[in-house]
């Protein structure tokens, strides 16, 4: 297993642009975005270096942990780099991959010309996550939304929201399919749990 911090050998541009928690000697946590330099604006400088020189971080640091950009996967090896990809190379610039050869070549595009991104020169690539459908009724029962409104669903995947008063439960006269705007809107979804009395 690898024990290496991410950080190592990376230059401060390769460490720009990174979501990531800071532990500080102190016990403090910071957690942001790393700026050009590779430092949070939010926190005090990480390394007090920056462009192509190497990211080391003070004494003060006690740990610094990537965390995980919740629209992008990160792709550290350009042999899993895919045509739609952003590419980011040594020299920090970003490009958007059109092609990648046998030869591990990425070939991208660029302002008027097709830059060739070689093996030696990349950096990192970042892939759009999918977005994930709404977890919606997909039977008949009673369901919850969101918000903890109450919802009925027949077999046919046709809900109506119910609303309690004085009397009980009562349809609220909003009746519409499952995978209608009004119920995405409400998404995700739950099925209700029995409560015994």
């Amino acid at each position: 297993m690898n024990n290496k911090p991410f950080w190592q050998g990376k230059t401060c541009k390769e460490m720009a642009g990174l979501h990531v928690k800071v532990t500080f000697n102190s016990g403090t946590i910071v957690t942001g975005v790393t700026n050009m330099n590779g430092d949070i604006p939010e926190a005090d400088n990480l390394s007090g270096r920056e462009g192509n020189e190497k990211f080391v971080p003070y004494d003060y640091v006690k740990s610094i942990e990537l965390l995980d950009d919740p629209e992008y996967e990160r792709i550290d090896n350009i042999e899993d780099v895919r045509k739609g990809d952003e590419v980011f190379t040594l020299s920090g610039n970003k490009y958007k991959a059109r092609a990648v050869y046998e030869s591990m070549e990425v070939y991208a595009d660029g302002d008027g010309f097709i830059p060739i991104i070689q093996r030696k020169y990349f950096a990192y690539a970042l892939r759009p996550k999918p977005k994930q459908k709404p977890k919606l009724p997909d039977h008949g029962g009673l369901w919850v939304d969101k918000n903890g409104g109450h919802w009925v669903v027949d077999a046919t995947v046709n809900c109506m929201q119910l609303v309690e008063d004085s009397l009980g439960w009562m349809v609220d006269g909003v009746c519409c399919q499952v995978n209608d705007r009004i119920a995405c809107n409400r998404a995700p979804f739950r099925p209700a749990k029995a409560v015994e009395a």
